[in-house]
C-alpha cells in the first residue's frame, strides 16, 4: 500500500517535473523565436517585401549607384555589373575598391555568374532589372531600387534604405550631410553669379541631342545648387532636334559627354542655327572631362563632380 502511495507520488513529480522541462523548452524557443525576429530586416523596395534574417556581408549591386551607396557607407560589394569596365568602379569608390567579382552589363547582368557566389543580398534596378527579379530572388534575397530615372531625392531615400540594410543608418546621414551643405555652398555662388541664366544639359547623339530636365538626377542636382534648367519637365529626358534646340536658345550649353565631335553635334556646329544660340555667341558651351559622372553614376561621386565643374566653368573668379 505504501508502494502504491510511493509511486503515485512519483508520478506526479515525474509529471510536473516533464511540465516544467516542457516550459522551460517553450519559454527558450520563444526566445529564441524572437529574437530572430528582432534580428530581421524587413526591407519594402519598387517590388514589394523582402526579409532578411541578418545583416547582409556578401552583397551584389547591379547599378553604380548603388555601388556608390555602399561605398560611402564603408561597406564593400563582393559582385559589380560594372559593364567589363573597372575604370567605373575605380571612379566611384575613388580608386580605393579593386577586389570584387564582375558580373557582366548592368542592362543584362551575368545571372550564371550571380549564382556561383555566396550572396546574402542582391540590389537591382527597377528599369532594368524588374522582369529578372524572380531569377535574382531564386539565386540571394534581392531588392529593387529606382536608379535609372531617379531623381536626387530619390538617391537619397534609396541610400536611407541600403543603409538601413547595412546598418549603417548614423553614418548615413553624415553623408547625406556633406552632400547638402556642398550643394548650398555652390548655391550662395550660383545666386550671385548665374541667377538669370538658364542651363541645358544635353547629350548628343548620332540623330539629335537628349536633354536632362529639371526632374533628371542632374536637372535636380543643378536646381539645388541654384542652377536653372532650361528644360522644366516632369519627364526625365526630353529628345531635341536643332529648331527645338534654336527654340529654347539656352544662356548655357553643358554638353555631357567629351566625344561630342562623333556625334550629330559634328553636323549641326556650322550651321547658322546653330550659330545663332546665346550660348554659342557668347562662348558659353562646355564640354564635361567625361560623361560617366553626369549620365551613368548618380551618386555622391556624381554631386562632387558636377559641383566641382560647373563651379570651375561658371562660379570661378
Amino acid at each position: 500500500m505504501k508502494f502504491y502511495k510511493l509511486g503515485k507520488k512519483s508520478l506526479i513529480m515525474s509529471v510536473m517535473l516533464g511540465s516544467i522541462v516542457l516550459t522551460g523548452c517553450t519559454t527558450q524557443a520563444n526566445k529564441e523565436e524572437n529574437l530572430d525576429n528582432k534580428n530581421q530586416i524587413v526591407v519594402k523596395h519598387e517590388l514589394g517585401t523582402t526579409t532578411l534574417d541578418s545583416t547582409p556581408e556578401n552583397i551584389a549591386v547591379l547599378e553604380l549607384s548603388f555601388l556608390d551607396s555602399l561605398y560611402n557607407l564603408d561597406v564593400d560589394p563582393v559582385a559589380i555589373a560594372d559593364d567589363e569596365d573597372a575604370s567605373k568602379v575605380a571612379d566611384v569608390t575613388e580608386g580605393e575598391l579593386t577586389e570584387y567579382t564582375s558580373v557582366g552589363n548592368r542592362k543584362e547582368p551575368n545571372l550564371e555568374e550571380l549564382s556561383t557566389l555566396d550572396l546574402d543580398l542582391i540590389i537591382a534596378d527597377t528599369s532594368r532589372h524588374s522582369e529578372i527579379y524572380e531569377d535574382l530572388s531564386k539565386i540571394a534575397p534581392t531588392i529593387v531600387l529606382n536608379s535609372i530615372d531617379s531623381t536626387y531625392d530619390e538617391y537619397i531615400e534609396n541610400f536611407k534604405t541600403i543603409a538601413k540594410v547595412v546598418g549603417k543608418e548614423e553614418e548615413a546621414e553624415v553623408k547625406i550631410a556633406e552632400a547638402e551643405n556642398l550643394l548650398s555652398e555652390v548655391k550662395a555662388k550660383a545666386e550671385d553669379k548665374v541667377s538669370n541664366k538658364n542651363v541645358l544639359t544635353v547629350s548628343p547623339k548620332n540623330d539629335g541631342y537628349t536633354a536632362h530636365t529639371s526632374s533628371s538626377f542632374v536637372g535636380q542636382v543643378l536646381e539645388k545648387a541654384g542652377f536653372t534648367n532650361a528644360v522644366q519637365s516632369e519627364d526625365v529626358e526630353a529628345s531635341l532636334s536643332l529648331e527645338q534646340l534654336v527654340e529654347i536658345d539656352p544662356d548655357i550649353i553643358v554638353y555631357m559627354r567629351e566625344d561630342i565631335d562623333t556625334t550629330i553635334y559634328e553636323e549641326w556646329k556650322d550651321t547658322e542655327l546653330y550659330k545663332s544660340l546665346k550660348s554659342v555667341k557668347n562662348n558659353e558651351v562646355y564640354v564635361t572631362v567625361s560623361r560617366k559622372p553626369w549620365t551613368q553614376y548618380r551618386g555622391f561621386i556624381s554631386v562632387k563632380t558636377l559641383m566641382k565643374e560647373m563651379s570651375g566653368w561658371l562660379l570661378e573668379e
